[in-house]
C-alpha cells in the first residue's frame, strides 16, 4: 500500500472518529436522554419509606420539547410532565395503579405538581464542575423567609434548548439543570444527572396519552398530595 493511500485512510479514519465523538457530547445537541437519580431529604413521606419512592427521573428532549418521567413503586406510580418550550405550555399526566389523570396547562401557566418555591433568590457564583461529561456552572438558590433551605444548582449551556426552564421556578437559570432540588407534593427531592445518551427521540413520545381522565390543576395536585401525605 502506497504511503499516499495510507495517509489518506488515516486522515479519513480520524475525521470519522472526530465526527462520532462530537455527536456524543458537546454544544448544540438538540435531542437525547438524561437519567437523573432522585434522593429525598425526609426518611419517610406519606407513610412510605423514602426507599420505596421513585428513585429515577428520565428527561427526553427534541426540537425544544421536553418530557420528564418520574416512575416508581414497581411501575404503579408514573408522573410525566411534557413541556413545549416554544409556547411555554405544560401537560402533566399521572398514573397510579389503574387510575389515570391528565392536566393541560394554559400558555405561561406554571407547571403542575411541583412547588413554586416563592421568593427564591438566585446567586451565580462563577464556580464550575463536570457532570456526566458536561461543563456545569453553579448558582445558589436561597429563600429570605427561611421556609426552604438554600441549595446548589448546577446547569449546562452545552445543550441546545431555548430557555429550557421556561416559566418554571428556575426560569432565571440560562441552561439545562443537571443537579438541583425541587418539591413534589410534600416530598423534598434532590436530583442529579447520572447518565446521558445521544439517541434519536421520536416525536410521538410527546403526543397526549389515551384513556386518561381530564382534571383541573387543583384536582391533580390534590391527588398527588394525597399519595404523598
Amino acid at each position: 500500500m502506497s504511503k499516499s493511500i495510507l495517509k489518506y485512510l488515516t486522515l479519513t479514519l480520524l475525521a470519522i472518529m472526530f465526527v462520532d465523538c462530537s455527536r456524543k457530547k458537546g454544544p448544540g445537541l438538540t435531542e437525547g436522554r438524561i437519567e437523573f437519580q432522585i434522593t429525598y431529604e425526609q426518611q419517610e413521606i406519606g407513610g412510605y419509606s423514602a426507599s420505596l419512592l421513585p428513585a429515577k427521573m428520565t428527561m427526553e428532549f427534541r426540537d425544544n420539547m421536553v418530557k420528564n418521567t418520574i416512575q416508581g413503586g414497581m411501575g404503579f406510580f408514573n408522573l410525566v410532565n411534557v413541556s413545549d418550550l416554544n409556547n411555554y405550555q405544560f401537560i402533566t399526566y399521572l398514573k397510579f395503579i389503574d387510575k389515570k389523570y391528565i392536566f393541560e396547562g394554559d400558555k405561561n401557566e406554571p407547571p403542575c405538581c411541583f412547588g413554586l418555591m416563592d421568593g427564591m433568590n438566585i446567586e451565580f457564583t462563577g464556580q464550575t464542575k463536570e457532570i456526566i461529561g458536561f461543563e456545569c456552572k453553579n448558582a445558589i438558590a436561597s429563600f429570605p423567609d427561611g421556609g426552604i433551605e438554600s441549595f446548589d444548582i448546577w446547569y449546562t449551556d452545552e445543550l441546545q434548548l431555548d430557555k429550557p426552564n421556561g416559566n418554571s421556578p428556575f426560569q432565571k437559570i440560562p441552561g439545562v439543570l443537571l443537579e438541583f432540588n425541587t418539591i413534589m407534593g410534600n416530598a423534598n427531592m434532590h436530583m442529579v444527572a447520572k447518565g446521558f445518551d445521544v439517541t434519536r427521540v421520536p416525536a410521538r413520545i410527546f403526543d397526549l396519552p389515551k384513556n386518561y381522565t381530564q382534571v383541573s390543576k387543583l384536582e391533580m395536585e390534590t391527588i398527588l398530595n394525597a399519595l404523598l401525605d
